[in-house]
């Protein structure tokens, strides 16, 4: 195991039918794509990989994309994908690096112990040479116990409430920096352009090289020279709470484990003509 946050695809080849290990594949499209990830993954996907729906374990209950579950409805999901609190889960997706991370976040926000993301996701695998399966996967039913750590999700109202009060916490946005900048506009219809007032800019490619996280030290060197300040507060971004979660992670790995994550993102706040924002 490569460390706490990754395997390799040798590693998972060799672990492939470990009995405490769950793989999913949680691809899902870009605004700007119509991919049908699930059909993608019935065609072709690592041996015993369930797909798990970023789109539809969702909170359906508003217009937002993908917005995290009610605990109750994660829970529900992952016992009847025969996923418990203890096993080792695995997960991939068959871009680059873009929602992998989401997943990462979202297992972790509810309780899960043991998370990886396997480098170089399906794409990675392939070209190690590995095996693929197509078709649907059953997993026996397993419990799984919620610890669910709401802290790290952010709100509208904690936004507005950081902006009256001027407390320390630091906004950093995921985007690309054309559309951090207003200089593009969104890909989803009707939202204004631009950004948090006070955000930096940390697009969530620079963490990226050919669909592996940079290094630490790589890391902390973008986000310093971004104006982030490491030893501050920070919560993160993007146009609809799924690139913020690769920043979550790259945070992580440099020691920064208590950023938040603007769960509605600019989904929701480019939606306001009542909010406030720059350019």
């Amino acid at each position: 195991m490569k460390n706490e946050y990754f395997v390799s695809p040798q590693w998972l080849n060799e672990h492939l039918h470990d009995e405490n290990i769950v793989i999913i594949d949680a691809s899902a499209p870009m605004p700007t794509q119509s991919i049908d990830y699930h059909q993608l993954w019935l065609d072709k996907h690592i041996p015993g990989a369930q797909f798990f729906n970023l789109d539809k374990v969702a909170n359906l209950q508003t217009n937002l994309p993908h917005m995290l579950p009610e605990p109750e409805v994660f829970r529900q999901t992952a016992s009847k994908m025969g996923i418990s609190e203890n096993h080792l889960v695995v997960i991939y997706d068959q871009g680059n690096m873009f929602s992998a991370p989401r997943a990462w976040w979202t297992f972790k926000i509810f309780g899960t112990r043991n998370i990886r993301i396997l480098e170089g996701g399906l794409q990675g695998w392939q070209q190690a040479g590995y095996p693929t399966e197509s078709g649907e996967v059953i997993r026996s039913p397993e419990i799984f116990n919620i610890q669910f750590t709401p802290e790290k999700v952010c709100a509208q109202a904690q936004i507005l409430d950081a902006l009256h009060n001027k407390t320390p916490i630091q906004f950093v946005d995921a985007r690309a920096e054309d559309r951090f900048q207003a200089k593009v506009p969104e890909p989803r219809p009707g939202l204004r352009m631009g950004h948090l007032p006070g955000a930096k800019n940390v697009p969530w490619t620079t963490l990226i090289d050919n669909g592996s996280y940079k290094s630490a030290e790589e890391i902390t060197a973008i986000f310093s020279a971004q104006g982030v300040d490491l030893n501050h507060p920070i919560m993160t971004s993007c146009g609809s709470g799924m690139t913020a979660a690769v920043l979550v992670l790259g945070l992580d790995m440099i020691g920064h484990k208590e950023a938040g994550l603007y769960d509605g993102s600019w989904a929701e706040w480019g939606a306001d003509d009542s909010l406030p924002l720059e350019k």
